[in-house]
């Protein structure tokens, strides 16, 4: 199991008197907090938010975008939702996803979103950027935070816990991808981001769903991080390894 650590993030649930009560949370300890303020996608199968208008556009590998949809099946898109649950190669959008199966919320788990400007959630996002990438100057003005948290695999057997979030000044770009405990699964899956032309393309190299939760590029079991502005910063090595600037490594690689 993954290790997980209490955070002071709450969630109003409603009791049976219509009053609202506070449950806390039990976070993965990479986790951002998440729940607290954040919009709950709809239950559907396959269904997506609608278009979400950032505060702070995101620029993605020389494109800027101003909106953002999530999708239930563990995506991120800018130009319009996507439904589809099955991954596939060279899609032809511009795609953050942190883990790309068929999930199915209709049966249990919440899938949430924000976009965090406070104070505590920059300082520790602009900490994590600046030892990740201690070559760029950075400090953050937004952090967008999807959150899938325990949601099931249409086909049974297991839950996933899962977060992205979008980091940027407006000019500088970085995403952090963290897991908690991810369920085996004999669905098809995929995690990592692609381009509408796929130059700038990644696949996170695990075996299997559940080695998410202890894999990473950056020395944090179950977290990746990407500069994604339009600066190549690709790696498809163990923990422990360094960061490798001079690759182009594509989505099915």
């Amino acid at each position: 199991m993954f290790n997980h650590c209490l955070l002071r993030t709450y969630v109003p649930l409603e009791d049976l008197n219509n009053s609202l009560t506070l449950q806390l949370l039990l976070v993965p300890a990479n986790f951002l907090p998440f729940g607290n303020g954040d919009v709950v996608n709809p239950i559907s199968d396959d269904g997506s938010s609608e278009a979400i208008y950032l505060q702070q556009p995101f620029k993605y590998f020389g494109r800027t975008y101003n909106q953002i949809y999530v999708n239930n099946n563990g995506h991120l898109t800018f130009t319009q939702p996507l439904s589809a649950y099955v991954p596939y190669l060279n899609a032809g959008i511009d795609i953050i996803a942190p883990l790309w199966t068929d999930l199915f919320n209709v049966n249990g788990g919440t899938i949430s979103y924000r976009e965090d400007t406070s104070s505590a959630v920059l300082a520790q996002v602009t900490q994590a950027v600046n030892q990740y990438f201690p070559n760029v100057p950075f400090t953050a003005t937004s952090a967008f935070v999807a959150t899938w948290d325990s949601v099931p695999y249409i086909t049974g057997g297991g839950v996933v816990t899962f977060q992205v979030v979008l980091v940027s000044n407006g000019e500088r770009s970085f995403i952090l991808i963290n897991y908690g405990d991810i369920a085996e699964t004999g669905q098809s899956w995929l995690a990592g981001y692609d381009t509408v032309d796929s130059v700038n393309s990644f696949t996170i190299p695990a075996a299997s769903a559940p080695e998410l939760s202890y894999s990473s590029n950056i020395n944090v079991n179950g977290r990746w991080s990407f500069r994604v502005d339009g600066s190549r910063t690709c790696n498809t090595k163990a923990v422990g390894s360094s960061l490798d600037t001079g690759r182009n490594c594509r989505w099915w690689e």
